[in-house]
């Protein structure tokens, strides 16, 4: 399997680590550390060295309970920083819910958006289908951060989650989507039991045929589960998630700590892979 970013390609026959860029002065783990165009870069380019196989752009904080951002101020955040980090040469991934602004950073040359609203809005795949990018399509109960806890209400959560993605990318593809990426959307109106339980299902979400980003780095319920408060400080727990995401089928991580996944990776695909390669 393969995933075509607009000129590049990226073999997910392996584990890919996506290095999370936060542009938000709010985001849980790291607001506010990256606000300028120059600290962008210089974070970016320690992912790309640390061994990220791509980044994920994001100047809107999603974390539940947060405010939405007009779009003049996400524009402000996001399009200088996707300047200054596009020559690095390494495939961008915009992470938004706004299909105007997914347009402009299309235009400029990014490479893959990631909504996170779950196609709310099915402009975002009609921009994606234009530009003959990528979508990711993750799953949420509620699109608004200030509601979707309220909404974490499940019989079966991975039988309910499988079926709102499958019905998700078969809409993006009928709008005219070339690829479609899923993502179960760890964090976002689900519990730590409910968490855990998508982390034990990720199986049935592989199965659909579909490349699978799982992104459980730093999140509480890896606090819930180690007792580490400081979400900073929640890299072994974070590794020990994406790798029982990786052994379910999970193709693209994202994550915080690249470099600490990209050695927990190259053991585990030593063991668990097809071949001696390193990931």
């Amino acid at each position: 399997m393969t995933l075509e970013l607009r000129g590049q390609r990226l073999d997910l026959s392996r584990p890919r680590l996506m290095g999370v860029l936060n542009l938000t002065p709010d985001s849980f783990s790291d607001g506010g550390r990256f606000l300028s165009p120059e600290a962008a870069l210089a974070r970016a380019q320690a992912l790309k060295e640390e061994g990220a196989d791509l980044l994920d752009l994001g100047a809107e904080s999603t974390r539940p309970g947060a405010a939405p951002v007009p779009l003049a101020e996400e524009r402000r955040r996001l399009l200088p920083a996707l300047e200054a980090v596009l020559p690095l040469g390494l495939p961008v991934s915009v992470d938004t819910r706004k299909p105007e602004l997914a347009e402009e950073a299309l235009r400029m040359g990014a490479h893959l958006i990631n909504d996170t609203s779950g196609l709310a809005d099915p402009r975002m795949a009609e921009v994606a289908a234009r530009h003959r990018a990528p979508l990711v399509v993750m799953h949420t109960p509620d699109p608004d951060p200030r509601r979707m806890m309220d909404a974490a209400r499940y019989l079966d959560v991975v039988t309910e989650v499988r079926a709102f993605l499958l019905q998700r990318a078969r809409r993006a593809e009928r709008l005219g989507v070339g690829q479609v990426v899923l993502d179960p959307g760890l964090g976002f109106g689900k519990t730590a039991r409910q968490n855990l339980a998508l982390l034990r299902g990720l199986g049935a979400l592989a199965g659909l045929g579909y490349p699978l980003l799982v992104g459980a780095s730093r999140k509480r319920t890896i606090g819930e589960l180690t007792g580490v408060e400081n979400p900073a400080a929640r890299v072994c727990g974070s590794v020990g998630a994406h790798l029982a995401a990786a052994r379910r089928g999970a193709r693209l991580l994202r994550v915080h700590d690249v470099a600490a996944h990209r050695e927990a990776l190259a053991v585990f695909w030593a063991v668990e892979g097809d071949g001696p390669d390193r990931p």
